[in-house]
């Protein structure tokens, strides 16, 4: 009994002093990957493509931190040396419950966006002075004839914590001066005139990217005179500010705006559905380094605790 008091002792005095790096870095090194793992899972396209295989990393991930914990618990009612696999459990639970919000968040973003779309219809040869928006309530891409464009000298911006900017697409003027065969009954009293469909249904927005009145007008492509296409908004928030806007550009010119829909105005709205469906995989090597320096500063405090509470 004593010889085995000595040993108990020895030992403890032996896990206080030595702190390897191997310990702490191993510990960095299994949560980083597995975040990573977690993340990728959570984030592209696997998990629409085989949402079986996406499980099943996510499931194993879990039951080796299960696994882990179970035996540093094990070893530790023992009083043998536990704190490697206590440790080595709460990393890999981290990388787990990280990897899972931060890849959840990530899929809302981008893949769950680039899905929606395609199941949404686009069309060509759009003509914003004819063309109402009831007719495109399923759009997801628009193409607009030629010599269609953004009309940033008639933009007005709504200020609710981001400055939301709108701007009308438009192919005919909408100054009553600049059309002299229209007739009056097309003419507001703010000296605007009202398209042939009757309503201002199409717009470029954006936030943050005008002034406070809504000029200077550059969101997205609207000041690229080639661009003449757009890819649908689809966030309700953002959607509910823009008809804030569009509310106060129609009480200001007298044009209506019966069905409106709002664009990010792009040279190639092909290009952004992409940027969509990569922005996970794009950026999983910047999260994934920027984990392992948070990892690495965990994993060292874990075991400077389990020390201090003189856990072997």
């Amino acid at each position: 009994m004593k010889l085995r008091a000595e040993t108990n002792f020895l030992l403890r005095k032996q896990s206080k002093q030595a702190l390897g790096p191997v310990e702490v870095i191993g510990g960095a090194v299994i949560s980083t990957l597995a975040f990573i793992l977690t993340f990728w899972s959570m984030s592209c396209l696997i998990r629409v493509s085989a949402p079986a295989v996406a499980t099943l990393i996510v499931g194993a991930l879990a039951i080796a931190a299960m696994l882990a914990n179970y035996i540093g618990v094990v070893r530790y009612r023992m009083q043998r040396t536990a704190r490697t696999w206590l440790v080595l459990a709460l990393c890999l639970w981290a990388g787990l419950v990280v990897g899972l919000v931060v890849g959840n968040n990530y899929w809302w973003l981008g893949v769950a966006k680039y899905q929606e779309y395609h199941q949404m219809a686009s069309y060509v040869n759009v003509d914003p002075s004819r063309d109402k928006g009831s007719s495109f309530m399923d759009a997801g891409a628009i193409y607009f004839k030629d010599r269609v464009n953004v009309d940033r000298t008639k933009a007005i911006a709504f200020r609710n914590g981001l400055t939301y900017c709108i701007a009308p697409v438009i192919l005919d003027p909408l100054e009553a001066a600049a059309a002299a065969n229209a007739s009056d009954s097309r003419k507001t009293a703010a000296g605007f005139l009202i398209p042939t469909s009757g309503t201002v249904d199409f717009w470029a927005v954006g936030t943050n990217c005008c002034g406070t009145t809504g000029t200077p007008f550059s969101c997205f492509d609207a000041a690229n005179p080639f661009a003449r296409s757009g890819l649908r908004v689809l966030d309700d928030t953002h959607i509910a500010m823009y008809q804030l806007a569009v509310q106060e550009w129609t009480a200001t010119t007298g044009v209506p705006a019966k069905y409106p829909l709002f664009f990010e105005w792009s040279l190639d709205p092909l290009m952004l559905e992409d940027k969509l469906k990569s922005m996970a995989s794009n950026n999983m090597l910047k999260l994934g380094f920027v984990y392992a320096l948070a990892s690495l500063f965990v994993s060292y405090v874990l075991h400077m605790l389990f020390r201090y509470y003189k856990v072997l």
